[in-house]
């Protein structure tokens, strides 16, 4: 990010990128700020079951302890009743908070026709949460904390983003509000977003245990801010909690995101002081021996090439030091988890169910 007269501005506050990681799981939940007490009972309800194209879905919900139900869906595939593979796919962030899980499912909700350039654009035109299913994974494809069942509805948008922004569009005004107003709010009971997504993720895998349709086995993949969101969950999980990673277009170097990067990413990518104690792909390495694969888009307008090839050198060189298991991909593409990619992720989940 070019400061201009103030680029010695992290130079006066100290700033050196680290050179590996200095935290564990824990310290690193102490930088995602003030979390709400984990939740005793879930609450869990079960809605409509039906078939879509080969693909069992179930509504279910949950309560987290704060704010309204977290509504999901569980796809396994049609006709098998023994418990399968688990995965936890996380959507994107897509500047789209109107809904979360249905950018990942056909069958349920659809999205409507001005937003359905998120399938196309960022998901191969394809449903990839049906896809995994069809793998033989039960999945479960739920809404974060500012999406979808758990978003922040229009009336609550303050009068003055509306007066700045000359629009009453809800995906503007809802974006506009986690930058200007919410990330404001938490950071007053030293809160970010970045805790509290990562703590409805945490929510969502220990419901994800208790299902009856999913084994021991459970796996986490998301691209974007789901990828973000996923490297969170590999930090803050043991490995009987969560069984292997998949990142997607979501890693690089905090140096390289902060020398022009900043502005296209959600504050989730940069809870408070983290970055004086960790580099983003230190985050990753706190979750080793895990296995962990992080696919990056190598036309991806969101990341610089540099940065990128930068994290996959230190992420693979930690995980070789602790002989675990990682894999990086670079890919042709633009920011987005095309049907190749989906493949080559489904297939390497596959060997870890």
């Amino acid at each position: 990010m070019d400061l201009g007269a103030f680029n010695d501005l992290p130079t006066a506050l100290g700033f050196a990128p680290p050179k590996g990681p200095k935290i564990n799981g824990v310290q690193l939940l102490s930088h995602l700020g003030t979390l709400p007490d984990f939740p005793t009972d879930f609450q869990i309800k079960r809605g409509n079951t039906w078939n879509y194209e080969g693909v069992t879905i179930t509504e279910i919900s949950w309560d987290v302890g704060w704010g309204p139900r977290t509504q999901a869906y569980l796809l396994t595939p049609e006709g098998v009743t023994t418990p399968l593979p688990g995965a936890l796919f996380l959507h994107s962030h897509d500047d789209v908070k109107e809904f979360g899980k249905e950018k990942l499912v056909a069958g349920g909700t659809e999205l409507p026709e001005h937003l359905q350039w998120v399938k196309r654009d960022h998901y191969g035109n394809q449903a990839p949460a049906n896809e995994l299913a069809k793998r033989g994974f039960a999945v479960l494809a739920f809404d974060a904390f500012m999406w979808g069942s758990r978003r922040f509805p229009e009336e609550l948008m303050p009068n003055r983003l509306k007066e700045v922004l000359g629009s009453d569009d809800y995906e503007l005004l809802s974006v506009m509000h986690e930058s200007m107003s919410l990330s404001k709010y938490l950071s007053l009971f030293g809160a970010t977003l970045a805790g509290l997504l990562n703590f409805d993720d945490l929510v969502a895998l220990a419901v994800a245990h208790t299902l009856p349709e999913i084994s021991d086995s459970i796996s986490a993949v998301g691209l974007s801010g789901g990828g973000c969101r996923a490297i969170y969950l590999h930090a803050t999980t043991t490995s009987d909690q969560l069984r292997a990673t998949v990142c997607v277009g979501a890693m690089a170097t905090y140096e390289s995101m902060l020398d022009s990067h900043v502005a296209p990413h959600s504050w989730m990518f940069f809870p408070h002081d983290l970055a004086s104690v960790s580099d983003w792909p230190g985050v990753a390495i706190i979750g080793a021996p895990k296995p962990l694969y992080v696919q990056y888009c190598g036309n991806d307008q969101l990341f610089t090439p540099v940065g990128m090839k930068k994290a996959d050198e230190i992420i693979s060189k930690h995980y070789a030091l602790e002989t675990a298991e990682y894999r990086g991909d670079f890919y042709p593409v633009k920011h987005s988890f095309t049907a190749d990619m989906q493949k080559d992720a489904f297939d390497w989940m596959k060997s870890h169910g």
